[in-house]
């Protein structure tokens, strides 16, 4: 969480920072803008496929959202907003692209004239609290040959009288302090799932516990709070392990089973979803689990359901035409 300054008053922002290879102006604009499905036959390890993903998960957390993004080639500023939008008939996306014209930047102008550019940044400047210089500072983070994406969400929804997020302060500590920083719901509110009695059930609250298992093959560092988040791969966390393999839809698919003493001691169980290398349901109960809360109490299933689901998707387009 980062804090800026606006109108006087000390504005808290969500800010996501990622060292990647940034967006082109097509990318950031396919990112923002509704239903705009990435093709199947791309990369199936890029994260997003539908195209409603960032824009209903950024939303949620706050009515405003500003994208800075920087690739080998441009840099790009963008602005997501209901505060922008509030009194528009259409809604209204700013997007503002430098490209990289031998030693500096300028306004590439085969995306936008410099006036609408112009414009842009004016409403940029006025419905966040990102001025001229903030702006600048931001862009600068990335340096000259850097590339990556920087999300910012404010306007952070509220929940009663407080933000709806709840997050560790790091003011007065040590850069070298190993605390565990979190952001967490502030409800700390644990879905309802059949058969399930526990109300201990961090992942539905916690970031740092979610991001702990979000991908079924991790190949990355994640930071929350500037806490190192453990990231580690399920399936080959679990002890007493058992995978079994069978026919799905005509897909060989594998399910690995494991014991965990933590989730025993939750009085957790269930199986773990994960769909192109992400995780997609959790504690999903099968069998006796939907009846007994400790039918498997300390059981855990981890299963790829990539081959299944896109065959369900084929199966279910051919059907209904």
């Amino acid at each position: 969480m980062e804090y800026y300054k606006k109108a006087g008053k000390k504005i808290p922002v969500l800010a996501i920072v990622d060292n990647g290879c940034g967006m082109t102006h097509s990318d950031i604009e396919r990112m923002l803008s509704f239903g705009h499905k990435r093709p199947s036959k791309e990369n199936k390890d890029l994260i997003g496929r539908f195209g409603v993903g960032f824009k209903t998960g950024s939303m949620r957390l706050g009515k405003d959202v500003v994208v800075f993004t920087q690739s080998s080639e441009t840099r790009s500023i963008a602005f997501l907003s209901q505060s922008f939008n509030e009194d528009k008939d259409d809604v209204e996306i700013p997007i503002i692209t430098y490209r990289k014209e031998g030693g500096y930047m300028d306004f590439d102008l085969t995306v936008h004239t410099e006036q609408e550019a112009d414009a842009y940044l004016k409403a940029i400047k006025e419905y966040s609290p990102f001025n001229e210089y903030v702006i600048g500072n931001k862009f600068a983070r990335f340096k000259e040959d850097g590339t990556g994406t920087h999300i910012y969400v404010y306007n952070l929804d509220i929940w009663g009288s407080d933000y709806s997020l709840q997050w560790d302060d790091q003011t007065g500590e040590s850069k070298n302090s190993r605390k565990q920083r979190d952001i967490w719901i502030r409800s700390r509110r644990v879905r309802s799932r059949p058969g399930q009695m526990s109300q201990e059930v961090p992942l539905d609250y916690s970031l740092h516990a979610y991001l702990e298992v979000i991908f079924l093959d991790p190949r990355m560092k994640i930071y929350v709070q500037g806490s190192m988040v453990k990231i580690r791969p399920l399936a080959k966390s679990l002890n007493k392990t058992r995978v079994v393999k069978d026919v799905l839809l005509g897909k060989t698919v594998e399910l690995t089973l494991g014991r965990s003493q933590e989730e025993r001691e939750r009085g957790n169980c269930g199986v773990f979803l994960y769909w192109h290398g992400r995780l997609i349901e959790a504690y999903k109960r099968v069998g006796g689990m939907i009846h007994s809360a400790d039918m498997g109490r300390g059981v855990i299933g981890v299963i790829d359901v990539t081959e299944i689901m896109h065959t369900f998707f084929v199966y279910d387009a051919d059907k209904w035409g």
